[in-house]
């Protein structure tokens, strides 16, 4: 009978332990985590797509609109805020995949439609993800890590699984309007658009993901982009993936002009200062007074002080109906001499000819203050949207359900807006000026 030798004892002693060590780590182990944050700025474009809005209001705070399904509709065009990204690698093309996300600061997954895909809708131009074709795509199973970290993923229906399990992890998220995405999870290497050289950003290894390959969009809804980044703070979304505990974003006011999205060093934070509620993942603060024209707006029902949510993903903004009731009859106070118009969609017309010589900002700028000491200034090209077809100017605020107050990215344009996600340091600051 033959002895071990000192070579293979040693072998068996330190290799196949570290050999059996790596096996069993997540592609998000500490080996391959980041180890500082990264810094880069990325380009942010308008995209516009027609859809319907309920005229009703909905029962959840979720991303894009209304929770419910109604019937009486009306026709509007959103403005999807997106960036462009590269996704995958292979032999011939680094990015393999470029495509681009919506910025939705109010969901906490990032997802993309991806092959095979058994129900996808419309996207455009873009081709569709295809995991198979990458090099630096990462599977995850259920009873990995990731799939515990990940928001919306089925970590819990792993549990009784065996510990070797080899079962993928799965997700499904839904949103307000009827949207829904279904697939599993998985890492890839992500590349973030430089706004001068192209996709000249160090990759990003390991970002964990939804492949969408079971995805709805309501009829009502033309077109969308292939999916969502998911820039919630919390564990296993693309913030935490980053390594980065401050951003900011810079929208732009006109259709055809680009803003900037900032990580890290090259955040801008500056202006007027939100804390925010440390306790929810979603960008919320405390709203605490309402005024026009620095005149204070009295509320029935002690609707103050409530939560308002801050969410790019949405393009209109809602109120509570007490205080939307409020704030729609100081302007039309402010605007006594002129007749208010029906408009299906809207709380409030004016005939545009009619206010031609009103400076809006003077009469019925609105001032939300937040946490008694801080004012944001909305203006009249946040407030208003023009009707050209008839020529109308109609309020862009919308009726949102019982305590449902959502700061959307319309009243966001032309202010830089910061986020530091410390915990001693959880806020927003706003600072007007020029994005470009």
């Amino acid at each position: 009978m033959a002895f071990p030798t000192l070579f293979t004892i040693l072998f068996f002693l330190i290799f196949i332990p570290t050999i059996f060590s790596r096996t069993l780590q997540s592609p998000l182990s500490s080996t391959t985590l980041l180890s500082s944050p990264i810094s880069f700025s990325t380009h942010v474009h308008h995209r516009r797509r027609q859809r319907y809005i309920n005229t009703q209001p909905s029962n959840t705070l979720s991303t894009f609109s209304s929770s419910k399904v109604i019937s009486d509709t009306y026709a509007t065009n959103e403005h999807l805020l997106v960036i462009p990204v590269g996704i995958g690698r292979n032999s011939t093309s680094s990015p393999m995949l470029k495509t681009e996300l919506i910025i939705d600061t109010g969901s906490s997954l990032t997802w993309v439609q991806a092959i095979p895909c058994d129900s996808c809708y419309e996207q455009g131009a873009f081709s569709y993800y295809n995991h198979f074709a990458s090099e630096s795509y990462e599977a995850i199973n259920c009873k990995d890590d990731t799939c515990r970290d990940v928001p919306r993923a089925s970590h819990n229906e792993c549990l009784d699984l065996p510990w070797d399990s080899k079962e993928p992890c799965s997700y499904h998220t839904e949103y307000g309007d009827g949207t829904t995405s279904s697939g599993v999870i998985g890492t890839e290497t992500f590349y973030f658009q430089d706004p001068y050289v192209g996709f000249g950003h160090e990759p990003v290894r390991f970002v964990p993901f939804g492949l969408g390959t079971s995805n709805y969009i309501p009829r009502w809804i033309k077109t969308s982009t292939p999916g969502i980044a998911g820039l919630m703070r919390g564990p296993g979304n693309l913030i935490d993936r980053l390594n980065v505990k401050k951003f900011s974003h810079c929208f732009p006011r006109e259709e055809d002009a680009t803003g900037i999205l900032s990580f890290g060093e090259e955040a801008k934070i500056m202006g007027a200062k939100i804390a925010l509620l440390n306790n929810s993942r979603y960008y919320m603060a405390r709203l605490t007074n309402v005024y026009m024209a620095g005149k204070w707006i009295p509320m029935e029902n002690d609707v103050l002080p409530t939560k308002m949510m801050f969410d790019t993903g949405f393009t209109h903004s809602f109120l509570d109906p007490n205080i939307m009731d409020a704030v729609v009859e100081a302007i039309k106070g402010a605007l006594g001499r002129y007749q208010p118009r029906k408009v299906k969609g809207f709380e409030l017309c004016y005939d545009l000819t009619q206010l031609y010589s009103v400076s809006l900002d003077e009469v019925a700028k609105i001032t939300f203050e937040f946490n008694y000491t801080t004012d944001i200034h909305v203006f009249s090209f946040h407030l208003w949207e023009r009707q050209s077809e008839n020529q109308l100017i109609c309020l862009s605020l919308h009726r949102g359900a019982p305590k449902e107050n959502i700061f959307g990215n319309n009243l966001m344009r032309e202010v830089n807006i910061g986020y530091t996600l410390e915990e001693d340091d959880l806020a927003m600051y706003f600072h007007r000026q020029h994005c470009k």
